[in-house]
């Protein structure tokens, strides 16, 4: 008897011990989450605030520019941010990217809304347990997102629609097809047909006659964008004589199908954003120009937002970024000093 009771006694105390232990262990990540450690050793940076950007196409030249822009904008406010894309995690989607941001409790996420029920909701959840939301680039207002950072329809409206007048025959009928992709066609990129529709309108001269329509290609699986493309230009019929790509990689597969079929000059075309491939394009005279959201400005913007309501409790519930448009005469200024 008194052998089982030191036998108990014994495995009290040592069951005790393990509790403290890991009572202090728990305590002391504890307070060791409100600081995220990056590097290891001598090189290893603390950050007060840890934020985590969700890109669908984190590979793209835009959005590395805009991860670029909100790193360094966030280091200057003793923050991290963390990039991560659906893509590089096999069989994940946007709205896993953002669960994983949720119960990680990142404090803010900064993504690109997709408009699904199941986003809206989590965007709801984050902001209930503390976390804001921005989203950039496209929007969705019915979601509890704190800020939104991206175009001016309007403004972007009258870039193009300067762009294609210029583009236009003298007299008769000319075609212009927008082309988007599904990950690229947004309310804003309707808000954006739809004001360049309107000035064509109003600004065409007696005798032209515009014939606007737009096209979305399915991107859900991989070539699906370069296959239309390539389609549309074997068959000759089909081109329209103003092509206006609405995203980096329609930009890209155009500007090689152009090349490829011998048909530059033939069809005029406005790209998007400035890509290496792109700006090369425009210097050799394969497309006309691009027309870009200053990806600088989303990036910095994004991480202001969360910066400031965090801080104060509030920020503004629109950024509104500028646009350019590159030609010839400014493609050097989009070049990195390696490229130029």
């Amino acid at each position: 008897m008194e052998t089982m009771k030191k036998s108990t006694l014994t495995i009290f105390c040592i069951l005790a011990g393990c509790i403290f232990f890991l009572s202090g262990i728990w305590i002391y990540f504890q307070k060791n989450l409100d600081r995220v450690e990056l590097g290891e050793g001598e090189r290893a940076t603390a950050y007060q605030r840890h934020y985590l950007m969700i890109a669908n196409d984190k590979d793209t030249g835009m959005w590395q520019s805009v991860y670029e822009s909100a790193s360094k904008e966030a280091e200057s406010k003793d923050a991290y941010v963390e990039l991560l894309s659906p893509e590089q995690m096999n069989g994940y989607s946007q709205a896993d990217c953002l669960k994983i941001g949720i119960a990680s409790k990142v404090d803010g996420i900064i993504l690109e809304a997709d408009g699904s029920k199941e986003e809206q909701h989590l965007i709801t959840e984050a902001l209930k347990d503390g976390i804001p939301v921005v989203t950039v680039m496209t929007d969705d207002t019915a979601t509890s997102r704190i800020s939104f950072v991206g175009l001016n329809s309007y403004q972007m409206g009258s870039a193009y629609t300067e762009q294609i007048q210029g583009m236009l025959k003298e007299k008769g009928s000319t075609s212009v097809m927008f082309l988007s992709t599904s990950s690229s066609k947004t309310q804003e990129t309707n808000l954006v047909y739809s004001q360049v529709k309107k000035e064509l309108e109003s600004r065409k001269k007696p005798g032209q006659t515009v014939d606007l329509t737009e096209y979305c290609v399915d991107s859900s699986a991989d070539f699906d964008t370069e296959e239309f493309v390539r389609d549309m230009f074997v068959s000759d019929e089909s081109l329209p004589d103003v092509i206006v790509c609405m995203d980096e990689i329609v930009t890209e597969c155009v500007c090689q199908a152009l090349v490829d079929y011998n048909q530059v000059g033939n069809v005029k075309v406005i790209g998007y954003y400035y890509s290496n491939v792109t700006l090369n394009a425009i210097d050799k005279g394969i497309i006309s120009s691009a027309i870009a959201l200053d990806m600088e400005e989303i990036g910095r913007y994004s991480v202001n937002a969360l910066d400031e309501y965090i801080s104060f409790g509030h920020s503004n519930n629109y950024y509104s970024v500028n646009q350019h448009v590159i030609t010839k005469e400014n493609t050097g200024e989009y070049r990195t000093e390696d490229e130029k």
